[in-house]
């Protein structure tokens, strides 16, 4: 189930998507697809549920929902979906730890390109010179 989610995700998320979901705390949202959580809701209510899908806006979508609202009434749904700025809180199960859950989920994916660049400009290495210089002549003061 994991890799057909990724699929998913890869596929139909624009570049803001993925920019929101690696500069923010979207990405431990997402490690929690598949497992059931607690989320609380700006309006004072909260909802339980088992996690189908987070995109990279943190919008969740949830399954076997028990809704509680803010007088403390119960409601049942078999699907729930929450609207990121609909959220206060998302409780993280005891059993996980959110580091390592951050940890898989960014190494997993390629936001970030690697490898050659091609050919600098001048100013990239005037710039890059310069900070050598600066480094050096501190590295020298330091020791003196």
């Amino acid at each position: 189930m994991e890799d057909s989610s990724e699929k998913v995700y890869s596929k139909r998320s624009s570049r803001r998507e993925q920019f929101h979901f690696y500069n923010s705390l979207a990405c431990l949202v997402k490690a929690l697809e598949g497992s059931h959580t607690l989320v609380d809701l700006r309006n004072e209510s909260s909802v339980a549920g088992y996690v189908v899908l987070v995109d990279g806006y943190m919008n969740i979508e949830l399954s076997d929902v028990v809704y509680l609202d803010p007088r403390g009434e119960k409601y049942y749904f078999p699907q729930f979906f929450v609207r990121h700025r609909n959220i206060r809180y998302v409780h993280i199960p005891s059993e996980h730890k959110s580091v390592d859950l951050m940890q898989n989920q960014l190494k997993g994916l390629n936001y970030f390109k690697t490898g050659n660049k091609g050919k600098r400009s001048y100013k990239e290495v005037r710039a890059r010179r310069y900070q050598k210089e600066t480094l050096c002549s501190l590295n020298t003061e330091n020791k003196s």
